[in-house]
C-alpha cells in the first residue's frame, strides 16, 4: 500500500465527535464537532475542554462535557468537578 493510500485509509477511518458542554439542564451543542481517528483522542480533547471550563471560561459552573459520535451515541462523559 501507497503512502498515500495509507493517508486516504486513515482519512477515511476518522470519525466526528460532538463535544456538548452540559450545565445542569441545560446543553450547549457542539454543532460542527471534530474528526479525530480514535475514541482515545476524543476523550483527550474532552479533558483539555474540562481544564479549560475549570479556569473559569465562557462556560464555568458546567457539569461536564458528553461526547457523542455521530450516529448520535453518547460515547464518554467528563465530570468538570
Amino acid at each position: 500500500m501507497s503512502l498515500d493510500a495509507n493517508r486516504r485509509a486513515n482519512y477515511y477511518a476518522a470519525m466526528r465527535y460532538y463535544f456538548h458542554i452540559v450545565g445542569g439542564s441545560e446543553v450547549f451543542p457542539d454543532e460542527l464537532g471534530r474528526s479525530l481517528l480514535t475514541l482515545e483522542s476524543a476523550k483527550r480533547h474532552a479533558k483539555v475542554l474540562v481544564e479549560e471550563l475549570r479556569k473559569g471560561g465562557d462556560f464555568y459552573g458546567s457539569s461536564e462535557v458528553r461526547v457523542v459520535d455521530e450516529h448520535g451515541n453518547t460515547v464518554f462523559e467528563c465530570p468538570v468537578s
